[in-house]
């Protein structure tokens, strides 16, 4: 019995040290700020937003897609940030806009911009950040 009590104390042990170890991943994980929306000729524009606090660092940003890939490297300072991701349908294209501007700050948001045609329906737009570190 006590045998198996000090295999038990052991696993406990080793799977904190594995659980330690995932949270310090996560800490580096992409994060989406992401929305849903039903695009037709009449919708107005869409946004959603979110308060995350990030680290100080350089981060890969892109739009989430079927096929996601990072269009733009931003440096960033440590902080709380707003991530506000919009869609707006226009004549002949659809904009995507994602800004993420440092809670207290005055400074002008980090931005990111694109043009789509998107299809009529529903459709889950926004952007990610990965971190380069």
């Amino acid at each position: 019995m006590f045998a198996k009590k000090i295999a038990v104390a052991a696993v406990a042990v080793a799977a904190a040290g594995v659980l330690g170890t995932a949270t310090t991943a996560s800490a580096a994980s992409t994060v989406y700020n992401t929305g849903t929306a039903t695009i037709s000729s009449t919708m107005a524009q869409t946004c959603t937003a979110r308060t995350l606090t990030l680290a100080a660092g350089s981060y890969g940003w892109g739009w989430h897609d079927l096929a996601p890939s990072v269009s733009s490297t931003v440096k960033l300072a440590a902080g709380s940030y707003t991530w506000t991701d919009c869609v707006t349908v226009g004549f002949d294209y659809d904009y995507l806009d994602s800004k993420l501007q440092l809670n207290g700050s005055s400074a002008s948001p980090a931005t990111l911009h694109a043009s789509r045609w998107l299809a009529d329906g529903p459709y889950t737009y926004g952007s990610f950040l990965k971190p380069n570190f």
